[in-house]
């Protein structure tokens, strides 16, 4: 008898506190600039990862979604980006906690899931979501079946299932349908949500040892052109809506020295990033509308 499918909830698990390290052969798709660890991970009984920030609770809560960009897994607590950024933001006077809810191989269709079915409950009206439109789509602009992807890891259903419908929205019309989907959901909830571009590691090939390692000319040309129109699917969505936007793709085309691979901020990047964004923010959030009182911080 087959299974019972499920709706896949990507969220880190709730209420722990463990030591992660990176799997066998990561670090060999490194740069170096990364230690071997273990880092500490922690979440709330909410399921977003812990700042380690002495905040108080009942300051207004921001809401960082997206994939292992946000999450930044591999990385010493305090050091992760939304914990720099909670700490600048707070330092200026803008009063907020920064809650991470970045889980590694998220798509945006699973961040809309996310965003409907974890964050409109918890944030009600007022509430503001900084939505990190995720480098793992890029993978999906070549499947056949686009967003409801064969594997585990990007389906949004479980156990995965072939779709039969004779055309699939893909590549970048389809990521610019589910951007405005989640622009459309946070508005009819009255929500605010920041959408944000997330950035990758950009050089000419032949100028980064570390691209020309890792990438043929082809495959990094291909990677190129899909980061592109990703990018580009944020940037139309952002005209077309009005919807808060920070192009943070952009801002760091120029700043291979701040990741440890093709995605991953290293510390030094982490820092540098923190800075930056919470300078784009900081505006933003002066009128921040307070969470429900269901989110707490505490693991």
């Amino acid at each position: 008898m087959a299974g019972k499918r499920t709706i896949r909830l990507k969220e880190t698990v709730p209420s722990q506190d463990v030591q992660r390290t990176p799997p066998d052969g990561y670090l060999a798709g490194t740069d170096g600039s990364i230690s071997s660890g273990p880092w500490r991970l922690r979440s709330d009984r909410n399921g977003f990862i812990v700042t380690g920030n002495d905040v108080p609770v009942d300051h207004p809560g921001v809401l960082f979604l997206g994939d292992s960009f946000v999450e930044s897994m591999f990385i010493p607590e305090s050091v992760r980006f939304v914990s720099g950024v909670e700490r600048i933001l707070n330092s200026r006077g803008v009063g907020v906690r920064c809650l991470n809810g970045g889980y590694s191989g998220t798509s945006t269709l699973q961040l809309v899931n996310v965003l409907l079915n974890k964050v409109v409950p918890l944030v009600g009206c007022g509430g503001t979501v900084v939505f990190f439109v995720p480098q793992s789509d890029v993978p999906i602009f070549r499947s056949e079946a686009s967003y409801w992807h064969l594997s585990d890891r990007y389906s949004p259903v479980i156990p995965p299932f072939e779709p039969e419908a004779a055309v699939m929205p893909k590549g970048q019309p389809a990521t610019e349908s589910l951007l405005r989907l989640a622009v459309t959901v946070a508005r009819e909830f009255g929500a605010r949500l920041i959408l944000v571009t997330s950035p990758y590691r950009y050089a000419p090939r032949d100028e980064d040892p570390y691209l020309a390692r890792m990438l043929t000319v082809e495959a990094y040309n291909s990677m190129m052109r899909r980061r592109a129109a990703l990018g580009a699917a944020a940037v139309n969505v952002a005209a077309e809506t009005g919807v808060d936007f920070i192009d943070a793709m952009a801002a760091f085309m120029d700043h291979p020295e701040a990741f440890y691979d093709e995605l991953h901020l290293n510390d030094e990047g982490q820092a540098v990033f923190a800075e930056w964004l919470a300078g784009r923010l900081t505006p933003m959030l002066q009128d921040v509308g307070p969470l429900a009182s269901t989110v707490v911080t505490g693991a």
